[in-house]
């Protein structure tokens, strides 16, 4: 979305605010008549002249507090206090605004989510997210900046945050941010307003939180993220840099940690030169809590305060989450380190986006939403479960155990530690305070058929086995047992990465005994961030089927639909599933995505001396650069039915003049990175896949495109990328085609300065996963070659 500089027609005002003063957001220009002429005030003045107006009349001492995040009063222009820090990754939680204990949706975390490879389910979530959070602004309930989505890799199996992101694909988590964003910030109603700020973080590569291997310890505040310039253009970077310029987040987040020894909030490289500069990104940069701080305290990055403050605000850090800019600032000015013009331009940027919120003009379309009308409303519920009916991956599916007959099935028993996993898991980034009901799989089910549910294993971590023998007593009872197992927030979570990527020996002695003792083969359903290793689940005969839900939290009950074939699953793995033995390889700390030797010790090193340690080998992070044998590759997932893929159209070769052209005007604008808009133009290198649906029930299907380089697998070169993928509706003995199109950046490789230059040679195109065609997965390739 673009905020139109140029003179608008006033847009015609409603009640909203001149009838009753919201408590939280008091609109200066309306709800008081202290300012009727005033610049700020007149909405066909540019916006950039509103903005100077804001400034020129802000005291000093008004404008250095604003530049922290619980912002007060600002007296000199009407504004009440304001806060910028709001959540919404997983619906609105409107950080301290509301009093009264308001309800919002609680929607199933992104890890989950992210599944479904479906834009417009993310769209959808975005969208409804976005609008109960203006219709709780338009109540007096909430603010109107949400610092979501993020959009950070799973590059790391034992990451602490997996559970807030979508994928470990750097395509798939840029796609998954536009359409998030897009939805959450965009109105039909009245597209020259943000309907709610949403926020891309964490910039950039923050994705470790705090471990300690071999005695050596290493924490998200202190740590110095060494990545190459390579695995930055090719792996961190571009799904940020399409939900800037695809998506048009108003929002930026800093990260706590350093990058190549400059900390992200004080990195005018990341935040000027590439965010405003390379990307055009038009908003507000804050800072992770504390990170401003932790330049100083932390990274020891300065000699003093005053220069920390200098640093940030120079580096384009507009508001500060957190006390230590505002405490210091003062100082700053009075010692000369920084000018009140540093600070302008940080409050310029501040103010625009506040002006875009619609904080200065007379109400509009956007504020008729109402809270009764869209917050917890019947669609939203819907859409809250429908989320994970999209996005569970079945994994295994031996003789048909699943879907369940529901008219020859008396009861299921679910057994453990897991089965009442959901409400303890719902605050966390999402509202404290949800209208669905604390739902666990025991309900999912017992919708269809009568269904009980019992521990076995006390929690995930625990390793109290003493209520197994119960268990297996129950089990040989039960018509059905079903095993609800995984993770939950106490293995990772913010602030705690995982130590472990294999069931505690309690789950996996549940598990085989459980199995071992029911009367039909049982269903696995895990419940997980973490990738677990499932070689023995996948290899025990006693389990007929697996299906992984993520962590859905209370939206657990569109899993019944999947158990009883309501709706075939269509879901597909976001994370690689490695074997146990790949957490005693490679360090949490080793940021690089390309195989080869650590810098950092063996995690699994018995010396007592971390430095006496060997040293460890990378084998390659996520699919794109991993070496080994997956236990389950990314994009993995099974159907009810099965497919069959076709080529029909392809191109004979590819000319790389529009490639070559590119790159030749991204280094004539003396830019680093191809825009959006440039790079993925068509090459008109179009696949059109034929999908049929061979099997005898109607399902969607998640078409995957992968592009494999010239020299895939050598010097760096990853070992293929997803380029595309479509989620469709087939039914049963139909067709439908999906053409999917690469785009000229999948023509192009980036060597280890972080240059991108045009690779010539043969392609092989991919779609589908080859690991599922022996279930009944479609699968085809294409080869192509290069022409000048």
């Amino acid at each position: 979305m673009k905020f139109t500089t140029a003179i608008a027609p006033l847009l015609l005002a409603s009640q909203a605010f001149a009838d009753e003063k919201n408590p939280v957001l008091v609109n200066p220009c309306v709800d008081t008549d202290d300012f009727v002429g005033a610049d700020f005030c007149n909405v066909t003045l540019p916006l950039e002249a509103r903005v100077a107006d804001v400034l020129k009349r802000m005291t000093l001492q008004e404008k250095i507090s604003a530049l922290d995040s619980d912002t007060p009063a600002i007296e000199s222009i009407g504004l009440n206090e304001y806060n910028w820090w709001s959540e919404a990754s997983g619906g609105v939680d409107t950080h301290g605004a509301d009093d009264s204990n308001t309800k919002t949706t609680r929607f199933a975390f992104p890890i989950t989510t992210g599944m479904s490879f479906n834009r417009t389910l993310w769209h959808a979530t975005g969208a409804q997210i976005g609008r109960e959070a203006r219709a709780l602004m338009n109540a007096g309930k909430a603010w109107s900046t949400f610092w979501a989505p993020v959009v950070n890799l799973a590059r790391e199996p034992r990451w602490g945050r997996n559970i807030e992101v979508s994928s470990e694909d750097p395509f798939q988590s840029g796609e998954y941010a536009t359409s998030f964003v897009q939805g959450f910030q965009e109105a039909p109603e009245d597209p020259r307003y943000v309907q709610a700020s949403a926020c891309c973080k964490h910039f950039i590569a923050n994705e470790m939180e705090g471990s300690t291997e071999d005695g050596h310890e290493e924490d998200r505040q202190h740590v110095d993220s060494a990545v190459s310039q390579q695995d930055l253009m090719d792996s961190y970077m571009p799904p940020f840099q399409k939900c800037v310029e695809k998506g048009k987040v108003t929002s930026l987040m800093c990260s706590y940690n350093a990058v190549n020894g400059v900390p992200s909030c004080a990195n005018d490289w990341l935040l000027t030169t590439v965010a405003r500069d390379n990307w055009g990104f038009d908003g507000t940069i804050v800072s992770d809590c504390d990170a401003d701080s932790d330049v100083f305290n932390s990274h020891l990055y300065t000699d003093t305060p005053e220069e920390t403050v200098r640093d940030v605000l120079r580096a384009g850090t507009d508001i500060d989450c957190g006390d230590f800019v505002g405490n210091n600032a003062q100082s700053a000015l009075d010692k000369g380190v920084i000018t009140e013009a540093d600070i302008d331009e940080r409050l310029t940027q501040a103010f625009r986006l506040r002006f875009r919120l619609q904080h200065f003009d007379p109400a509009g379309p956007l504020q008729s939403l109402s809270e009764d009308d869209i917050v917890c409303s019947d669609e939203s519920i819907e859409l809250s479960h429908d989320g994970l009916t999209q996005s569970a991956a079945l994994l295994k599916n031996d003789a048909a155990t699943l879907p369940f007959d529901q008219d020859s099935l008396e009861d299921v028993l679910v057994i453990g530690p897991n089965y009442n996993l959901s409400q303890s898991t719902a605050s966390y980034y999402g509202p404290g305070n949800h209208c669905l009901d604390a739902f666990n799989i025991v309900d999912s089910i017992d919708q269809f058929v009568d269904a009980s549910g019992m521990f076995g294993v006390p929690d995930v971590l625990s390793d109290d086995t003493s209520g197994i023998d119960a268990a297996v007593d129950a089990a040989k009872k039960a018509d059905q047992v079903v095993l609800a197992v995984g993770t939950d927030l106490t293995w990772a979570r913010e602030g705690t990465d995982a130590t472990s990527i294999s069931f505690t020996d309690a789950q996996a002695e549940l598990i085989e005994k459980i199995s071992a003792a029911a009367t039909k083969p049982v269903v696995l359903v895990i419940f997980t961030a973490t990738p677990l290793d499932l070689t023995d689940v996948l290899a025990n005969k006693n389990i007929g089927a697996v299906l992984h839900v993520g962590q859905p939290s209370v939206t657990i009950m569109g899993v019944g639909k999947i158990l009883f074939g309501k709706t075939s699953p269509a879901g597909r793995m976001v994370q690689t599933v490695y074997k146990k033995e790949y957490q005693d390889q490679i360090s949490i700390f080793d940021f690089n995505m390309r195989p080869g030797p650590s810098p950092f010790a063996r995690p699994d090193c018995t010396e007592e001396n971390y430095d006496d340690c060997e040293k460890g080998t990378n084998p390659g992070r996520t699919y794109r650069f991993f070496t080994g044998e997956p236990v389950l590759p990314f994009g993995f997932g099974l159907s009810y039915t099965s497919f069959d893929y076709e080529v029909v159209s392809a191109p004979k070769a590819i000319s790389m003049a529009p490639v070559e052209s590119m790159l030749a005007y991204t280094e004539s604008q003396n830019k680093i990175f191809s825009s959006i808009e440039e790079s993925h133009s068509s090459t008109d290198a179009g696949y059109i896949v034929k999908v049929t649906n061979t099997g005898d029930m109607d399902a969607d299907e998640v078409v995957l495109g992968f592009v494999t380089p010239p020299g895939a697998g050598k010097n760096g070169v990853p070992l293929k990328s997803l380029f595309g993928f479509e989620r469709v509706h087939v039914k049963a003995g139909e067709s439908v085609e999906v053409t999917l199109y690469p785009g000229l950046t999948d023509f192009t490789l980036v060597d280890e300065s972080g240059a991108r230059s045009a690779a010539h040679g043969e392609y092989s195109f991919s779609f589908g996963v080859e690991e599922t065609f022996a279930s009944g997965g479609g699968f085809v390739k294409h080869t192509v070659s290069t022409s000048v």
